[in-house]
């Protein structure tokens, strides 16, 4: 990755790439990518975005180095149009015949269980936040840490976790960057909901809207307070409102 920079030689171009592990292609079809991998394109695209749209004049403020409680806010949007019906009936098609889209029931069926299971996936999203912020915090010399996971895994799930596991073990964010801070998911997961309410109200291809982001989020990087850029392209307050609505929940 290279960031973008003002220098002598004018602005340095930042560059950035996606490394996939999708589907391979097999026995003579093209490589079929799962919902779920399209949605995980789109989120890792809108980092991609976020780091070669810059426009801030120092590389330690450009693209992605923003706040850690906000970097993940321009991924989990885009994930958001590929809950779309007339977004996937556009990226959607069989491979020998691309008019052949998506049934409509099929869609309908996508839509309906988007939300199932969403108790217990964002309750474990707390997990893994509480577990990183203990770790990090923990004034022990020594510490078990699959221990004191499963232990926090039953207080927070209210369940034992599962017998041999060593889950610390496979949690990259706790040494990757985002070290006492994986929380800052749930919390990007707001301002990304609050963000989509502009293309939600006035369309999800609206040029008009998608410039005025780009503009005012994507080039800014980390030159101002993210809640600042929020209120600017919000045209108001930001709140947690839509997150909510997101989940189900109504704020009473």
């Amino acid at each position: 990755m290279i960031s973008g920079a003002s220098t002598q030689n004018g602005y340095q171009e930042p560059v950035s790439v996606i490394v996939g592990n999708f589907n391979p292609p097999a026995d003579g079809k093209p490589s079929l990518l799962s919902h779920d991998e399209v949605e995980t394109m789109f989120h890792e695209f809108g980092h991609i975005m976020h780091q070669t749209l810059t426009k801030a004049p120092f590389a330690s403020l450009s693209g992605t180095s923003v706040k850690t409680d906000f970097v993940e806010a321009p991924s989990q949007m885009l994930e958001e149009w590929v809950w779309n019906k007339d977004i996937l009936r556009t990226l959607s098609g069989h491979y020998k015949n691309n008019d052949e889209k998506l049934p409509e029931e099929v869609l309908k069926t996508m839509m309906d269980l988007r939300k199932y299971d969403y108790g217990k996936s964002y309750t474990k999203q707390v997990l893994y936040a509480l577990f990183d912020l203990s770790i990090h915090s923990s004034s022990e010399p020594v510490l078990d840490v699959t221990t004191f996971y499963n232990d926090l895994h039953e207080q927070v799930m209210g369940f034992k976790a599962a017998q041999g596991n060593h889950f610390p073990a496979t949690f990259g964010h706790l040494m990757s960057g985002y070290e006492a801070g994986y929380y800052g998911y749930l919390w990007s997961e707001a301002y990304a909901a609050d963000m989509f309410t502009r293309f939600e109200h006035d369309g999800l291809l609206n040029p008009q809207v998608g410039m005025n982001y780009r503009h005012i989020i994507l080039e800014q990087g980390g030159m101002q307070d993210p809640f600042v850029l929020l209120k600017e392209f919000l045209g108001r307050e930001p709140d947690s409102e839509a997150f909510y609505k997101k989940l189900g929940l109504t704020l009473k």
